[in-house]
């Protein structure tokens, strides 16, 4: 028996600790096999946690289900590997909830189901694909329960932790200049220099107006408003231009593959340090995800350590590489 190794993907790429189910369950029905000898094969033991034995279909499925979450080949040993860990950790956490005995209420559940309709699936026809799909369901809402109720139930970060984090990280907490922006585009730069005379005539005060009647832009009924931005946001020849101006003023014309455009700088905020106030919920968030994360792998790790995880290795269509099984007690042959 070998010690099965862990996946090189990083780990806030495994996703396993929002486990976000739903477009998985969506991909339930779409691994069938042809005949009776393919069924057999699929139906063979390759994953066993615990007492529950898990096929090559059970991976399929799952397999399938999370192709858009992988970087790169979504068909390399690597990938593959990375995906049979967050397999495994999963089946870990939905019989750590079975335990508990925990089950989503029918409300939970028919609302999830309204969802699943919503998006053109169909249910109730009582076939194997229907039933995958009831049961992956199931177990999804039931693994998200166990960890919403119960392992980051007491998880929470105070406004004293939130002061001490934006004390010790001032460097991430500057927010860089911002300029809230109206423009007026013109087809032709005759056009553009008739209305930049209207502009100068009236002191600008009219650009909005001038916008909704001359603007060609997509803005033009909002005034011209595009909103703020922050530098990077624009176009080079734009951002020069534009972050050049004081509030109140109005741009050259500038040409571009749309036509000549006017700006006008309603306001500007100068790069400063931000305020704990304005970023206490965003730190929060922050510092709570982390211990969600690290309470999730403990709990992985001391579950491994309970429950037998066996794979074999002869079966798999890969060859695994990674070490995340071996840390957490997996086995094969």
């Amino acid at each position: 028996m070998d010690g099965l190794g862990e996946s090189a993907m990083p780990p806030v790429q495994r996703h396993v600790l929002f486990l976000v189910f739903l477009p998985a369950l969506l991909c339930f029905g779409g691994c069938g096999f042809r005949n009776r000898a393919a069924q057999q094969q699929a139906d063979a033991t390759i994953v066993r946690v615990g007492e529950t034995s898990y096929g090559m279909a059970d991976l399929e499925r799952f397999f399938n289900s999370r192709l858009n979450e992988l970087h790169g080949s979504a068909t390399s040993d690597e990938a593959k590997s990375a995906l049979l860990d967050s397999f495994v950790e999963e089946k870990l956490l939905l019989l750590r909830a079975e335990q508990l005995q925990i089950k989503p209420d029918d409300k939970t559940l028919a609302l999830m189901r309204e969802k699943i309709s919503a998006g053109g699936i169909e249910l109730g026809n009582d076939s194997e694909r229907d039933r995958n799909f009831e049961r992956g369901l199931l177990e999804s809402l039931m693994i998200q329960q166990y960890l919403h109720d119960v392992l980051f139930k007491d998880l929470s970060v105070t406004t004293e932790e939130c002061e001490s984090y934006y004390k010790a990280h001032p460097d991430e907490f500057v927010s860089d200049d911002v300029v809230h922006v109206r423009e007026i585009l013109a087809e032709s730069e005759a056009e553009a220099k008739k209305i930049q005379s209207l502009l100068k005539s009236n002191r600008n005060r009219n650009f909005s107006e001038l916008a909704r009647l001359y603007s060609k832009a997509p803005t033009a009924e909002e005034g011209g408003d595009l909103g703020t931005f922050q530098r990077g946001d624009l176009p080079q020849e734009f951002e020069k231009v534009v972050f050049a101006l004081a509030p109140g003023t109005v741009s050259k014309i500038v040409r571009s593959q749309y036509g000549y455009h006017l700006f006008l700088i309603e306001e500007k905020i100068l790069a400063h340090q931000q305020k704990l106030y304005e970023v206490e919920e965003r730190i929060r968030e922050k510092m709570k995800l982390e211990r969600q994360r690290a309470a999730l792998d403990k709990e992985l790790a001391v579950l491994a350590n309970q429950i037998t995880i066996f794979v074999d290795r002869e079966k798999l269509d890969f060859s695994y590489v990674g070490t995340r099984l071996a840390a957490r007690g997996g086995t094969s042959q």
